[in-house]
């Protein structure tokens, strides 16, 4: 017994060496030092208290914001910091006061980061999630009563070597996002939203900062989604999806005559969805010594934008001290390479540069925009490049001359002359505005318009939009349903869709919005808010609730495409597809907090050929729940988390449900998830399968089960006790999978005793929990493995 004793006491000293407690502990959770996450008492003081200690630390140090929502007002994070690495790690959500927007508003930054070495803000579980409340100082400004200059919410100056990853900005008073006089700074997975009426509200806005990095995000916003400004050099801009808004804009330039130059900026695999531009440069016409050089776009996406290729050196809103005037900004070595897509104007490519500094070196390689369904037309003004490849509209040509600009105007009022008696507005045009059939865009019911609208759209004898234009449009349950005699219907949405406060009005009608029955269906931009939250409540606390809707369903839907999506605060399911074939999902956002039940992102089931790319999905359920009958599906560049993984099941349900096959899941990374791969069947009688699964390339951060086949599933052990699945599974393959688990056992095959998994292949494979090699186990499972396996098969 004293041998015991002992020992326990050596190692609880043990364990105090190792693991000191004291204020040098290298995470500072903000609640230990009096942040309320009530949402009503201000947590400004605690929040600096928690960064003063995470930054004097002397090893890296994490401030902890964790699940909750916190009231801050201005807030400034000073360094330099003793820690070489200091990570802001925000679960909950951070809100700026109610109603008095001058709290924030006088001050320019609301919350900001300065003079730091060594930065990471992360978002995750959920949370990431910094709500200005901008809608009230909106409405101020647009009154025309004094108001404050207005508050960008995340401002990083003079940071080095910084990562923002996850963050979710929504409502900003001004800009969402600053970035000035860094060094090094990687930008990635960020949402950023504000209505397409929103004032000045810049998704992000950098300047003199050198090798800036932003990748897979969502930005729409009420004016650039990207602002690029003097000093900016080497910036990479790449799978990020714009619109409503501006576009991507370098400038404006020349607003003073000594600006730095901008220079070595890429843009490439963007996608613009309504925005009033695409890729813009825009200048003041003033005298000035800056430049724009070393410029590339490739691989970009126009989806029904106003001005798909715009250089403006007559930029000068207000015409106030610029009149007469030509700007001294040199542009040159500018290149459009792979840009398609469709115009919202008939002139596309609109290159208007200084009679006394022409452009030069402007490329335009595989350039094809159409509008209307033709060629779109081309406009050009001391301007002199090449063209290579197939270039739509058509080459262009310098002018200069006075009698050049006669010529022009000329050309152009004919332009529209010709448009106008062509398309002339009637009862059989080819865009259906909602607006036009009673819709309003400030919350009143509008789902009659809508009906309205959709029904001369698919009743078309031509491909037809129905479009529904910048605001907030509410609607109850609505089905859009087929078939059309239209070939192509699409559903242009650049503005924000929302549901009844009430969840009543939808919530037992099983899906909100529906579109059934139709063959070519588009459905672009826009964002959909089933303010979903207060059923969850409802839920939570055991009261009497409805089911829950599906954000947006497509039910027997041929050759769809939906893209540019966001869609938040699900009462259920984001988005569930079910019996369609064809169906391409691109570049949506799904977001709904971590602890929210049973909000899954997208639900697929007895559907062929249906491919999801380029997206997020942020949830409080399964990022993707793979269901009965569903073949031959793509699941590729996905960034899953907070969630429950991509799930293939759950299966056996009933008895005789069809099978799952030929599911190719790559280049998709997990972060912070319970799960990543994850086939679960119910432990009941089946004749289903799931053959020919392959995961590629896939990334794991933080995650629970980073590959589980689990055919035990049985939440609340109802109805499957003591009984064996008879779902057969064969043929998964895991290939080139890697990064770190949450739970020693990283790999788990729980396969049926009745009915073994066989044929499973790893190759490749590399996870560690704890910074150690992790552990798998596994029951009825044979396989193979070759390359580099840990942690070492378990293969029987």
């Amino acid at each position: 017994m004293a041998k015991r004793v002992i020992l326990f006491s050596l190692n609880l000293i043990l364990l105090v060496i190792i693991f000191p407690l004291s204020t040098n502990a290298a995470t500072f959770n903000v609640v230990r030092y009096g942040a309320k996450p009530n949402g009503r008492t201000d947590s400004t003081k605690s929040f600096l208290r928690a960064w003063s200690l995470a930054c004097n630390s002397k090893k890296s140090a994490t401030m902890w914001i964790p699940r909750g929502t916190y009231l801050v007002k201005t807030v400034v994070f000073n360094g330099p910091c003793r820690s070489k690495r200091v990570t802001v790690q925000i679960d909950g959500t951070i809100q700026a006061p109610p109603r008095n927007y001058w709290v924030i508003g006088n001050s320019r930054n609301w919350i900001l980061f300065h003079g730091i070495n060594g930065l990471t803000i992360n978002g995750g579980k959920g949370g990431g999630i910094l709500n200005a409340r901008g809608y009230h100082f909106w409405d101020c400004r647009r009154s025309g009563r004094s108001c404050p200059q207005g508050a960008t919410t995340l401002s990083l100056d003079n940071v080095k070597n910084g990562f923002v990853n996850g963050i979710v900005s929504v409502d900003s008073q001004w800009s969402h996002m600053s970035i000035n006089g860094c060094t090094n700074m990687r930008v990635r997975r960020v949402v950023l939203i504000a209505p397409a009426q929103s004032p000045n509200t810049d998704g992000i806005d950098i300047q003199s900062s050198t090798g800036v990095t932003i990748v897979d995000s969502s930005i729409g916003t009420g004016d650039d989604c990207i602002a690029i400004g003097p000093g900016t050099k080497n910036l990479l801009i790449q799978g990020v999806n714009c619109g409503p808004g501006h576009g991507i804009s370098i400038g404006s330039l020349a607003r003073s005559p000594y600006e730095a130059g901008v220079e070595g900026i890429v843009v490439k695999d963007v996608t613009f969805t309504g925005s009033d531009n695409g890729l813009r440069i825009k200048t003041w016409p003033r005298p000035s010594n800056g430049f724009v050089k070393n410029v590339l776009y490739q691989n970009i996406r126009m989806n029904y934008v106003r001005n798909p290729i715009i250089i403006d050196q007559i930029y000068c809103p207000g015409t106030k001290g610029c009149s007469n005037k030509n700007s001294g900004i040199k542009i040159s070595g500018v290149t459009y390479l792979n840009v398609y897509g469709t115009s919202a104007t008939p002139i596309a490519v609109n290159l208007h540069c200084s009679a006394s500094n022409p452009c030069n070196g402007i490329k335009l390689y595989n350039v094809d925009l159409t509008y209307s369904e033709r060629p779109a037309s081309s406009f050009c003004f001391s301007a002199a490049g090449t063209s290579m490849g197939q270039v739509l509209p058509g080459n262009y040509t310098q002018y200069k001359t006075k009698m050049d600009r006669l010529i022009i105007l000329y050309s152009l009022t004919l332009i529209i002359l010709l448009f106008i008696i062509t398309f002339l507005p009637s009862t059989n045009a080819a865009t259906y505005n909602v607006a036009a059939f009673g819709a309003k865009p400030d919350g009143t019911d509008s789902t009659k318009p809508f009906l309205q609208a959709w029904t001369l759209a698919c009743s078309s004898e031509k491909p037809a939009t129905m479009w529904i234009p910048r605001g907030t449009y509410l609607l109850k349950k609505i089905a859009f349903s087929g078939p059309c005699r239209s070939k192509r219907v699409t559903v242009q949405v650049d503005g924000k869709i929302q549901a009844p406060t009430d969840f009543w009005f939808v919530g037992n009608s099983g899906s909100w919005i529906l579109f059934q029955g139709i063959d070519g269906l588009t459905i672009n931009g826009g964002i959909l808010d089933a303010r979903g939250s207060h059923l969850w409540n409802c839920r939570r606390y055991g009261a009497n609730c409805p089911q829950g809707a599906t954000s947006l369903s497509l039910s027997s839907v041929k050759n769809g495409i939906v893209n540019g999506l966001i869609s938040v605060d699900s009462q259920r399911g984001h988005m569930s597809i079910n019996g369609c074939n064809n169906l391409r999902v691109r570049r949506v956002t799904l977001i709904a907090p971590d602890q929210s039940p049973n909000t899954d992102g997208i639900d697929i089931q007895a559907s062929t050929a249906v491919t999801i790319v380029d997206s997020s999905i942020r949830t409080g359920d399964d990022c993707i729940a793979i269901g009965p009958g569903t073949k031959n599906l793509m699941v590729q560049r996905v960034g899953c988390g907070p969630g429950h993984g991509i799930s293939i099941g759950s299966l056996a349900r009933s008895p005789n449900e069809a099978g799952v096959e030929g599911i190719t899941v790559k280049d998709v990374t997990f972060t912070g998830s319970d799960n990543g791969l994850r086939i679960k069947t119910w432990p009941k009688p089946s004749s289903s399968f799931v053959k020919n699964v392959l995961y590629q390339n896939i990334i794991m951060n933080n995650v629970r089960n980073p590959i589980i086949i689990d055919q035990i599933y049985c939440p609340g052990t109802n109805g499957c006790s003591n009984q064996n699945s008879g779902v057969k599974i064969s043929g998964v393959t895991y290939q080139n999978v890697h990064g770190t688990s949450a739970t020693p056992i990283a790999v788990r095959f729980h396969c049926s005793a009745t009915t073994p998994c066989s044929g499973i292949k790893l190759s490749n494979v590399k996870l560690t929990y704890s910074k150690q090699p992790a552990k798998s186990f596994c029951s009825s499972a044979t396989g193979t493995s070759q390359g580099q396996v840990a942690p070492q098969s378990c293969f029987y």
